[in-house]
């Protein structure tokens, strides 16, 4: 199975040696229609790979774009509905600056909005663009979270912010098409306020241990990736950490974490003065195989090791953290979330937090670190130390001065 961001056309072939080596192949229709690449090799490294097969792909959709020609799209009988709208904004500039792993969601997002069905039975997609008015995109609102008591508020608000974008991106070439103002800005919107339940270290490593009692022992190694080195499981499942990562030649004493969400790199530290930071993770990687660049790959029981699509992924963590008696808020994810909740229990600044995650700004990272006894006990204790700092003789004729000169 696929991982889900594998490009199309890339395929991968096993080597004699027992690695994989990945090619491109271009369409034969597209060949024969002129395209003037065919085939290429994109070497062994999974990340490399991928990086190179998505610009081929660039070039081979902006071939076909200008070789079917931008006039069949607004000469059409679609011309001015919403299927339209949507198609135009899909095409354009603004959307081809989309991350390769947004563009898909964003796709869904904007098809499933055209497939509302209206109180006529016809689908939204086939009316006018300008049809489109605030009181239209209330009731779009109401479809979209399930109902005026409906739950899909995330899938409501996340498909409402998509179409607001892409009106204003196709209204501005075409303003004809569309009411004056977008009827999307403004929308009254609900929000439900869940926060993901944290794993602990020992729920994190238990997990691991399941996984890997369940016949995957590199998937084993991702939730100690994610709570340990505060890695996205999607990026870890992606196949964008490498053994040439981990303690390379030049950083013998660092591994290399990458953010594919926010393209923000850190060179975490694995060892200082001789002493492992991360004894029990390293540990654990040194049982594991090294057959492919990616650490984490399938056992290969069905062809060549190849890394998880994040479902499957998924799937065999579930039914393994279910066999092992397991809460079930013990997910990948709540393994990142764990991890930094412990910098919080370390109580480390927001700086030191943001340069071990890889977050941005404090807000992003403040969504990750929970609440906890740990804190609160830190905090109650600081608190007395300073109470009782008042009450030091010195202090305490100081503070009684200041009262009885403000009376």
């Amino acid at each position: 199975m696929k991982p889900v961001d594998w490009p199309r056309y890339m395929i991968a072939k096993s080597l004699s040696c027992g690695g994989v080596a990945y090619y491109w192949n271009a369409r034969k229709a597209d060949i024969a229609a002129g395209f003037p690449l065919h085939r290429e090799a994109l070497g062994a490294n999974y990340g490399s790979a991928i990086a190179r097969a998505a610009l081929l792909n660039s070039h081979l959709d902006a071939w076909r774009k200008d070789r079917d020609g931008e006039r069949s799209l607004h000469a059409g009988p679609r011309y001015g509905t919403v299927d339209w709208w949507l198609e135009a904004y899909m095409r354009s500039p603004a959307f081809e600056k989309l991350k390769e792993r947004t563009k898909p969601s964003y796709q869904y997002q904007l098809r499933a909005l055209a497939d509302i069905e209206t109180k006529t039975g016809v689908r939204l997609g086939e009316l006018s663009s300008r049809s489109i008015t605030p009181a239209a995109v209330d009731k779009i609102y109401e479809k979209l979270r399930g109902g005026k008591d409906g739950t899909r508020l995330r899938h409501a608000n996340h498909t409402i912010d998509i179409a607001k974008k892409a009106w204003t991106v196709v209204q501005r070439t075409h303003p004809h098409q569309f009411q004056l103002s977008n009827p999307f800005v403004g929308l009254t919107r609900f929000r439900k306020t869940t926060t993901i339940k944290h794993a602990t270290r020992a729920e994190a490593y238990a997990l691991s241990a399941a996984i890997r009692d369940f016949g995957h022992p590199h998937l084993a190694a991702v939730p100690l990736i994610c709570f340990e080195w505060l890695q996205r499981p999607e990026n870890v499942l992606a196949g964008h950490l490498c053994w040439t990562d981990y303690r390379p030649p030049e950083r013998p004493d660092f591994v290399r974490i990458v953010h594919h969400k926010t393209g923000e790199i850190v060179w975490h530290p694995l060892s200082t003065e001789g002493e492992r930071l991360y004894p029990e993770l390293e540990e654990y990687l040194g049982t594991l195989t090294r057959e492919t660049f990616p650490i984490v790959v399938s056992p290969g029981q069905r062809g060549a090791a190849r890394p998880y699509s994040f479902s499957f992924a998924k799937r065999i963590v579930r039914e393994a953290r279910r066999a092992a008696g397991l809460p079930e808020h013990v997910t990948m994810t709540a393994c990142r979330h764990g991890g930094m909740t412990e910098l919080g229990d370390a109580e480390l600044t927001e700086q030191g937090v943001m340069s071990l995650s890889g977050h941005r700004t404090p807000d992003a990272a403040r969504g990750y670190i929970k609440k906890t006894d740990a804190q609160r006990l830190a905090a109650a204790r600081k608190r007395r130390a300073w109470v009782q700092g008042l009450e030091h003789p010195k202090y305490k004729s100081q503070n009684e001065h200041r009262i009885s000169e403000s009376e």
